[in-house]
């Protein structure tokens, strides 16, 4: 049975690595949406937990309430307000990302929240005129407004932009303490680091960090901090056999042997979340092994290399031969998969 092996020690040594370089545990919000990037969001949090990680930050309510268990507070990205938000008089556990000023008046009275800042990106966000007029609107509907945040849209790219948001975001939060003071709401908490900021440059004084991929090896600046790749993708061998001279394998018989060859055919395909390999170019497996022929809906075949063969243990392998970016291969990985965890 196929299976995606996580490493717990990989795991918190990057926790470790990460909240030494943001200022302490205290100051990292695992973000866990999608699956933790695929790495299986329940196991990803018991580990969280277990480090002492006490925030998180996932993409929807559904996703919150499966890991709410592991955390004090889970701050929900892309909630689409309804008016039936679960939230109980002065519990914050569950805190809704406000990503437009019609959020305000659609969620439920009483929610806690805190306000998506457009400083550059124009995706999700208030502009810095709707600041008050949040306010405004959250003490007249009992929300609390418990904080302030923004995303960098360049964080990962060296250009003058990280520095043009960061500049924007810090005129957003003298604002928004201003208004917190003015509307007696409590002292806010701020946020704009993900991993690519996070590794790029310490945290803002008094922010906490939102780190993503860094969390499961993936750096993209700070190579210092040595971080270490969480996951491995392995196959079990569904069948095998040998192909002679002039023989074809899979669709199409795009691979012909050009000599007698042991082949086998193992149990992950484009079904399963990879991304579908055409038979066309080198792409190999973890061991060096080429993928031979056309990828099917449930199977890929190669030479036979044993009753188990790891697909990859780095993304970045199969993101460099698809055109792609490591998240891509890692969060498509169907949660059919078995996630194991290791040492």
């Amino acid at each position: 049975m196929s299976e995606l092996r996580i490493s717990k020690s990989a795991y918190l040594h990057n926790l470790a690595a990460i909240a030494k370089k943001a200022g302490g545990e205290s100051r990292v919000m695992a973000v866990l949406k999608d699956n933790a990037y695929g790495h299986g969001a329940r196991i990803i949090a018991a580990l969280a937990n277990e480090f002492g990680l006490r925030r998180a930050v996932v993409r929807s309510l559904d996703e919150a309430l499966e890991i709410a268990e592991f955390f004090e507070q889970i701050l929900i990205l892309s909630h689409i307000p309804d008016g039936n938000e679960p939230s109980e008089a002065g519990n914050c556990a569950l805190v809704y990302g406000i990503n437009e000023l019609d959020a305000l008046n659609a969620i439920k009275a009483g929610s806690c929240v805190h306000l998506a800042c457009d400083t550059l990106m124009h995706r999700n966000g208030l502009r810095f005129e709707e600041l008050e007029r949040a306010y405004e609107i959250a003490r007249k509907r009992g929300v609390s407004v418990l904080g302030a945040y923004t995303h960098y849209r360049s964080a990962d790219e060296y250009s003058g932009e990280f520095d043009v948001q960061k500049n924007n975001f810090a005129r957003f939060k003298a604002r928004v303490r201003e208004l917190s003071v003015k509307f007696g709401t409590p002292a806010p908490v701020f946020h704009s680091h993900n991993s690519a900021a996070t590794e790029r440059a310490a945290s803002e004084e008094g922010e906490l960090v939102r780190v993503g991929m860094a969390q499961f090896g993936y750096a993209q600046f700070d190579e210092s901090l040595d971080l270490h790749r969480v996951a491995s993708l392995w196959a079990d061998r569904v069948s095998h056999r040998v192909l002679t001279k002039g023989e074809s394998v899979g669709y199409g018989g795009v691979f012909t042997a050009s000599e007698e060859i042991a082949v086998a055919t193992y149990d992950l395909g484009y079904g399963d979340g990879l991304l579908r390999y055409a038979g066309f170019g080198d792409l190999r497996l973890a061991n060096g092994a080429k993928i031979l022929g056309k990828m099917s809906m449930d199977s890929f075949s190669c030479e036979d290399v044993g009753e188990k063969v790891c697909v990859f243990d780095d993304a970045n392998v199969w993101a460099k031969f698809f055109g792609t970016i490591n998240y891509d291969i890692l969060v498509k990985l169907s949660p059919r998969i078995k996630r194991t965890l290791i040492d």
